[in-house]
């Protein structure tokens, strides 16, 4: 290549100054260009990188006269030197030049700045963005952004749609593609010519939601476009089974993104492939009128056609009697709640045999993350308008200082539920908005409080290359990934929700132990138990009055429903003839103004009742056996009356109760409404709820194909353990404090497995009262129908959750120098002994159903007897509690969720230790390897592009000090990290 050397020293000068970046660097120039152990070898040269112009010279003062080389920047890349003798040092290589060049810089900043301009300096780097951008702008208004005719128009755009294994880097194997056209469209307009685009979706069976996957470009004003943007399927993201969905739009306004839905299109890529041209001629159909016709055409490899016939048997059948991992999905792709996002990365790592295990993460966002805490708001709201009704009826009975009291608490009910109003229609805004992601930074958002920080589904698929392995192909290991359930808006003042109960809600042993015994708890289950007993005895009677208007007077009849009175009332006096209730009565009595003069406590209430239902029974009997003429309807009334009277006191005293601990809170200088210990509590349980909803999702809809899974969820419920990495200092002690009450309440969940009502219903549905709902999962009848029979009759499965905690930063090495780590042993050790119940119960129930039952038992106890040893002993930074909790719970085909503060930096440290750990002990992976998986999945893994998600930028928030204080297997790899970065 000829350069005029007197217009690129005149070029380097004008860009003095103002340079993409400039400054001094330390390289080898010549014959020492091969060789990098000598830093005496370095020499000083000021440098200058000008677009993709890399300028030195020989002196500081800049003096471009004095230029001695240039590098062009194209085709190259550059990496970190990890030699330990050149600190800060990089290297730039060229893919067609053995020769490299060998860089140091002064400080690890400047280094990491160097290596960022040189990365994004190049012709290609800027017109792979370009691509990226302008396919995101598409995907989002359905137009391209650059104009007809535009010089750069020609320039490939780079697919942003749901599934990015196509991206740059990926190292996604293109399995086919499709090509498509349309013919005989008729546009939005009968007298209009269309200008068409097409969004293709896929959904795979078990999968139940059809994901968006791609979209062509947009031809305008034709009736028989064809669209140069095809439909490409990589290895892993598609079978026999998948069933494709063609949304064919009329762009009528390309400037304001305006679309009308002209139709679609769906076919079996199955009966594709089956063709004898592989191709088909569809109908698109819009409310039952053909409008036009689709021309799909398959195109691929013959070698790669066998590959996917090959695959068919295992994707078209389901096979729930054969026995397989709970890693294994039904066929080779992995169903899942809803994700967007999604990112895919691919690694290769060698195993000790030799052959290669091929390793993909996959991360994504749940899209419908924000439906959860709005559902639970609208509990909540529902529930402090009843509290607050309840509380209205107390007034004008009680004596002033209890009426002040009610007044206080009366208002603040109601400022809270409008409170949560505005949240949830705050909510409801963003998500209508497209938002299903709360970032780290947007975690101290007052309207995103209800929401969990960070949430993600994260993946790691693993196949061996080798042939003799095929049974041990396409596993996947699944963890979700959020910020601890905390009211981070609401800062730590008072410590977390296990300091802020006013009554004590520390146990002897010196951990929160919410009390689901006390007097407000045990008053609400007798509300609930009343209200069930009024609308029984309500409808009853009301059967008993239409047998006998209808005159048979048959004694079968008409003695059914008397009894069921009879036994409703019985019922009612065992719920109500307690201490507390009689307790309850007496306090209101001697808190009202105006008390009556005769005290009843509940046993005259329920004998009141009796006595007018023996009377009735009376009647009954006589209509029945004697044909005599009674008052039926007065003598209902009077049962009815005497009823709904003792239901009216009984309440009463129940709400006076709440009052009662209410007033407590009002005294102890603890609010109500917004602030309090209930809002608090409702934040921190509406992300532990969604965090616990998707995992359970995530998990159950990998296994539905394994007999022994589902019977373990029916019979001893599911298993969530969960990881949390703050630490016993400063505000994460307040963090740990609510996450403590978090994973209390999520214990008291439960799920249940329903028949989704069509091919749409995909979203959980959320029934019951505060810190006791049931989650009902629809499924697709397809995987209904495998359920054992105990769940499709409605069987409710529960769940124990459990969390091991252990800091890890430089935080947690001030705790554990001061001691202050008592905390974290109390919940470790009260964690061991929940997970250690289900363990013996799995055992008990499945440890002896066959040999390889057997042996996972023994495994099981090994595991338990090293977890109790490590949770027993005081160590500092203790991370073998985590490794070894971690594989129990796979073991035990455990949920499993990871949490820090926000899911991001110490998460991912965590989540990839975990991935190595289990192709170590799985895989058989070279142990040489280890730390070669740590580096590469942390540099260019999915957890990087997590913290670029958040940030912005692709560094985890750490600076030198606080790396070393890390573990040393939780380090990030240098170049990964950087002092100032947002959180």
């Amino acid at each position: 290549m000829r350069f005029n050397h007197r217009e690129l020293v005149q070029y380097a000068a004008s860009k003095a100054g103002s340079a993409d970046k400039e400054g001094c660097l330390w390289m080898k120039e010549g014959a020492k260009k091969k060789e990098k152990k000598n830093v005496g070898d370095y020499v000083q040269r000021w440098c200058l990188l000008a677009g993709n112009l890399f300028f030195y010279c020989k002196d500081e003062e800049a003096n471009w006269e004095n230029v001695i080389g240039l590098v062009i920047l194209e085709r190259c890349q550059v990496e970190t030197d990890s030699d330990a003798v050149i600190k800060y040092g990089f290297r730039l290589f060229f893919y067609d030049d053995p020769d490299s060049y060998w860089f140091m810089a002064n400080t690890g900043r400047d280094s990491d700045e160097w290596i960022r301009s040189f990365s994004c300096a190049s012709y290609e780097y800027l017109r792979t963005s370009l691509g990226e951008l302008r396919g995101q702008l598409m995907q989002i208004t359905g137009k391209d952004p650059l104009i007809e005719g535009h010089p750069f128009g020609d320039f490939p755009v780079k697919n942003t749609l749901a599934i990015t294994a196509s991206a740059p880097g990926l190292g996604g194997e293109a399995l086919f593609e499709l090509t498509l056209a349309c013919s005989s469209l008729v546009g939005s307009s009968r007298d209009s010519v269309p200008s068409t685009l097409i969004v293709t979706s896929c959904m795979t069976p078990p999968q139940m939601y059809w994901i968006r996957y791609a979209q062509t470009e947009v031809v305008e004003s034709n009736c028989d476009p064809r669209f140069f943007t095809t439909v490409v399927f990589y290895k892993g993201t598609a079978s026999m089974a998948t069933n494709l969905k063609f949304e064919v739009f009329d762009v009528y306004d390309k400037v304001d993104s305006k679309m009308v839905p002209m139709g679609q299109a769906q076919c079996n890529l199955m009966d594709l492939v089956r063709t004898t041209n592989q191709s088909l001629r569809l109908e698109i159909v819009f409310n039952g009128s053909t409008c036009g016709f689709l021309h799909i055409k398959l195109c691929t490899s013959d070698a790669k056609q066998d590959d996917m016939f090959a695959a068919a048997p295992i994707d078209t059948e389901l096979q729930p009697e054969v026995e397989t991992s709970s890693r294994k999905s039904l066929g080779n792709f992995l169903c899942r709640p809803p994700l967007d996002n999604i990112v895919m990365r691919k690694f290769e790592f060698p195993t000790k045999l030799g052959a290669m295990l091929d390793v993909t993460e996959v991360m994504g966002e749940i899209r419908t993350s924000f439906s959860i805490p709005i559902i639970l708001l609208e509990r909540y709201i529902a529930e402090e308008t009843t509290r607050a009704v309840d509380f209205e009826s107390l007034t004008y009975q009680l004596k002033d200082d209890w009426e002040i009291a009610r007044q206080d608490i009366l208002k603040e009910h109601w400022d809270l539920t409008k409170l949560y109003r505005d949240s949830q229609r705050k909510l409801m805004e963003a998500m209508d908005n497209g938002m299903s992601f709360k970032k780290s930074t947007s975690k101290a958002e007052v309207e995103l409080d209800f929401v969990p920080v960070n949430l993600h589904v994260q993946e790691m698929r693993v196949a061996l290359q080798d042939p003799t392995f095929k049974d041990r192909a396409a596993l996947a290991y699944v963890v979700v990934t959020a910020g601890c359930p905390t009211a981070y808006g609401k800062k730590y003042r008072q410590g977390g929700l296990a300091r802020m109960q006013p009554t004590s809600a520390v146990s002897s042993a010196g951990i929160y132990r919410p009390s689901t015994d006390s007097k407000a708890s045990r008053a609400q289950g007798v509300l609930g138990h009343i209200d069930v007993a009024q609308r029984a005895i309500r409808q009853h009677t009301t059967r008993l009055l239409e047998v006998a208007r209808a005159g048979t007077c048959n004694p079968g009849e008409m003695q059914l429903p008397i009894r069921s009175v009879a036994d409703t009332v019985h019922q009612l006096s065992s719920h109500c003839n307690v201490t507390l209730v009689n307790d309850a009565l007496k306090n209101l009595h001697e808190a009202m103004a105006n008390p009556p003069d005769v005290y009843m406590d509940a046993n005259a209430y329920c004998q009141k009742i009796k006595e007018h239902v023996l009377s009735l029974e009376a009647l009954v009997d006589n209509i029945v056996y004697k044909n005599a003429v009674g008052n039926l309807q007065g003598s209902v009334d009077n049962v009815l009356e005497a009823f709904d009277a003792a239901v009216v006191s009984l309440k009463k005293a129940l709400y006076f109760v709440l009052l009662r601990e209410s007033r407590q809170f009002l005294q102890e200088k603890v609010p109500l409404g917004p602030n309090s210990y209930t809002h608090r509590r409702d934040i921190v349980f509406s992300q532990a709820m969604t965090s616990v909803v998707y995992c359970f999702m995530e998990k159950v809809l990998h296994c539905l194909d394994n007999q022994l899974f589902v019977k373990q969820i029916s019979s001893i419920g599911f298993l969530i353990y969960w990881e949390s990495l703050l630490s016993t200092q400063g505000d994460e002690i307040g963090m740990l404090e609510d996450f403590i009450v978090a994973i209390h309440d999520v214990n008291t969940l439960q799920f249940k497995l329903v028949l989704a009502e069509d091919s749409n219903d995909s979203r959980p549905r959320i029934t019951g009262t505060r810190y006791k709902f049931l989650v009902e999962v629809p499924l697709q009848e397809t995987l209904y129908r495998i359920l054992p029979i105990p769940l499709q009759n409605g069987k409710v499965i529960s769940i124990t959750a459990v969390m091991f905690t252990q800091g890890i930063n430089e935080q947690q090495s001030y705790a554990d120098i001061l001691g202050n780590n008592t905390l974290q042993d109390l919940i470790n050790n009260k964690s061991f002994q929940q997970m250690r119940s289900y363990c013996m119960r799995y055992t008990e129930n499945f440890g002896i159903s066959n040999s390889k039952q057997t042996e996972k038992a023994r495994k099981i106890g090994e595991l338990l007897e090293h977890l109790r040893v490590q949770v027993s002993i005081r160590k500092a930074k203790n991370t073998d509690i985590l490794t070894l909790s971690q594989e129990l719970s796979r073991v035990v085909d455990a949920g499993r969720i990871t949490s820090c503060k926000s899911a991001k930096d110490r998460t991912a440290m965590s989540v990839t230790l975990e991935q190595a750990h289990i192709l170590l002990r799985e895989y058989n992976m070279d142990p040489e390897c280890f730390q070669k998986v740590l580096d590469d999945t942390r540099s260019h893994g999915t957890r990087i592009r997590n913290t670029e998600k958040n940030i912005g930028i692709p560094q985890y928030a750490f600076n030198s000090i606080q790396v070393l204080a890390l573990p040393k297997n939780y380090r990030p790899p240098e170049g990964t990290y950087k002092k100032a970065v947002p959180t």
